[in-house]
């Protein structure tokens, strides 16, 4: 990301650079029947006059979906496909987190028969709320039979790793067996943005046919990662360097990247030190990227290492001079929270905006 050389005047245009600047604009998924009438009612809605009773013209739209539905979706590859959804599913498989929190966010627990172990031991209500649904067990072993075995009518999830031969099968061979598929926007092997998130909110609302309650809560979300862009478009220095370090223990680590963390990190005025993740890292590796901030990322894999991690690290002379380590720059997050696709992301991106410029 280039130096930024003058304040924007107006947030909403700082917000819609800075997007840009992440990658691209939220993808526009939806090649329904029923564009037509959204397009008719947000065209409606567009003089001030009217904004009231347009916005409400819009979300009584939006009430009801016009089966078959139609989405773009990408496969592990990041190729488009376009799935269509006949009804509203009943019998849904959740293979990752985020997707599993939304559909208990939106009201739509009763619609899960299954979901995978999270690789992290969950923390919170959330917790409780997973515990109690049927597990098929870790996702390196699930197999493709036993997907089957459930009679699911939808398939959720991240397309990148998960969907492909060796996992649990491609997206075109569940659309080939007449079960839709939906992959998040925001895991796809495409330029991101923060925005996906909001957008996978609505793609799930629209598949659900509860539309009403997702927008409110996209709406929700798009209000904070706006109000982060503004607040980060004050930020015109040099992007900060920030790595994702794991697993610290006797001067080696591993590192962490993925494209929507990386996104996240452009969003902030920042930059991810790695082009990618590894294991075996050295101090020597440290010293070389030099980093600004280091997120401490804890995960159940590297557990005993996490205890005195951050602590042993602070303390090695060997890489006093390193910025974040000499400026005390090393915050600590959990795996899920900076690595996964849903509302954790935008709550980690506040966190360590606020981290990196406000204390």
């Amino acid at each position: 990301m280039k130096k930024k050389t003058m304040l924007l005047p107006l947030a909403a245009v700082a917000a819609a650079l800075m997007i840009t600047a992440c990658g691209q604009k939220a993808a526009s998924s939806e090649t329904s029947a029923a564009n037509a009438s959204e397009t008719a009612t947000t065209a409606g809605s567009e003089t001030k006059a009217v904004a009231e009773s347009g916005a409400a013209a819009k979300n009584s739209a939006a009430a009801k979906t016009a089966y078959p539905l139609t989405l773009k979706i990408y496969d592990a590859e990041g190729k488009e496909v376009e799935m269509s959804y006949a009804h509203a599913p009943e019998r849904v498989l959740s293979t990752q987190l985020s997707m599993t929190e939304l559909l208990i966010k939106l009201g739509l627990k009763d619609k899960i028969v299954a979901v995978f172990d999270n690789d992290n031991a969950l923390k919170g209500d959330i917790a409780t709320e997973i515990a109690s649904l049927k597990s098929l067990g870790d996702k390196k072993s699930v197999s493709k039979e036993s997907i089957l075995a459930l009679e699911p009518d939808l398939i959720l999830g991240k397309g990148p790793l998960m969907f492909t031969d060796t996992a649990i099968g491609t997206v075109q061979s569940y659309q080939e067996l007449g079960i839709p598929v939906y992959t998040e926007l925001a895991s796809a092997s495409i330029d991101q943005s923060l925005k996906n998130i909001p957008e996978d909110v609505r793609n799930i609302g629209k598949i659900f046919d509860v539309q009403e309650k997702a927008d409110a809560y996209a709406a929700e979300l798009d209000k904070r990662i706006d109000a982060l862009l503004t607040k980060v478009s004050n930020q015109t220095g040099e992007p900060k360097k920030v790595l994702f370090m794991a697993g610290y223990t006797d001067g080696t680590f591993a590192g962490f990247n993925s494209k929507m963390s990386s996104c996240m990190l452009k969003t902030l005025n920042a930059e991810n030190v790695l082009e990618k993740g590894g294991n075996g890292l050295t101090l020597e590796n440290l010293i070389s990227m030099n980093p600004d901030v280091i997120v401490y990322v804890r995960s159940d894999r590297f557990a005993a290492a996490d205890v005195n991690a951050v602590a042993s690290l602070s303390e090695n002379q060997v890489v006093q001079d390193v910025p974040a380590i000499k400026s005390k720059k090393i915050i600590e997050m959990d795996y899920d929270d900076v690595m996964d696709y849903g509302a954790r992301v935008i709550d980690s991106a506040e966190k360590l905006y606020d981290f990196m410029y406000e204390k």
